[in-house]
């Protein structure tokens, strides 16, 4: 590793950290070696373990009960489909997850906006089933994992609103998380509706 000057002259990597948390916690003592500035004599830094492993442990148990995202990682979330379906994957469905724990953990998120979109192939009325289908897909799923249903706004747009020239782009679910003081770039939106609520 370097050494460098200023307030900030050592810096680890994720690896060498991962290498020195562990001979710590066996009881061993890492050393920084540098030549000194002045004279020929090693200046040599050790780290003690004492006491490490007990706040090694709290600082793990910190770190297990953080938020999988932030705010500005998942604000704004896209959720791909294959061609004509509305089947979240795996990989959906954990970063519905990531929604989920945050929703619940932030009260001041107003609106959770579901948008249904799909490519330009296919007939109007077909495409605004599929994306009626897509949206729902996802707003089921954030309800069914605790989503209080009064956040939830579903909305189906069918081939309008593409972003994109490539069809695969536009087959998309999209959730965007409003919190207190947002303003919606939609205000016409109605609440959640079932697929099989009357109306």
């Amino acid at each position: 590793m370097q050494v460098g000057e200023g307030r900030r002259s050592l810096a680890l990597g994720p690896e060498q950290t991962q290498v020195m948390a562990q001979g710590l916690l066996r009881g061993m003592t890492p050393t920084v070696t540098r030549q000194a500035w002045y004279g020929g004599e090693p200046v040599r830094v050790r780290l003690s373990n004492i006491n490490f492993a007990p706040r090694f442990s709290a600082y793990q148990g910190c770190v297990a009960g953080l938020l999988p995202a932030n705010f500005e990682q998942i604000k704004h979330a896209r959720i791909p489909f294959a061609v004509d379906s509305a089947v979240l994957s795996a990989a959906d469905e954990r970063l519905l997850d990531s929604i989920v724990a945050y929703v619940l953990a932030d009260t001041t998120v107003e609106r959770v906006l579901v948008d249904g979109h799909t490519d330009h192939v296919g007939s109007r009325i077909h495409n605004r089933a599929l994306s009626e289908q897509r949206a729902n897909a996802v707003a089921e799923y954030l309800l069914a994992h605790g989503v209080p249903a009064e956040l939830v706004i579903v909305r189906a747009h069918g081939e309008r609103f593409p972003v994109s020239r490539r069809a695969a782009d536009n087959r998309r679910t999209t959730v965007r998380l409003e919190r207190e003081g947002d303003r919606s770039s939609f205000q016409q939106a109605a609440g959640y509706r079932s697929p099989d609520s009357n109306g």
